[in-house]
């Protein structure tokens, strides 16, 4: 998306220095990351689809140790089969 013309790096060092606007920009970016989430959530509930798209989510955020990221947590794994939603199918 576009970021106003604010680097990560610009951002970065507006936030080391406390910089009021660093936090509003962030904040703003957080909201609506949040409101497009939700859209794509309700998206996939409307398609009777929201356990492929928790599973697609969730490995788009953990991509595992050998593809330079993080494993999934047990703790989601768990939360996951809790909601009858298994990461591995």
């Amino acid at each position: 998306g576009d970021g106003g013309g604010y680097t990560r790096a610009r951002l970065h060092a507006m936030l080391k220095n406390d910089n009021p606007l660093a936090v509003s920009l962030v904040t703003h970016h957080n909201l609506a990351y949040m409101m497009e989430l939700t859209w794509r959530m309700r998206e996939a509930i409307k398609k009777d689809a929201y356990g492929d798209f928790a599973r697609s989510f969730v490995r788009d955020q953990f991509r595992g140790k050998d593809n330079g990221g993080q494993d999934v947590p047990t703790w989601v794994k768990d939360a996951l089969a809790a909601a009858g939603i298994p990461l591995d199918k």
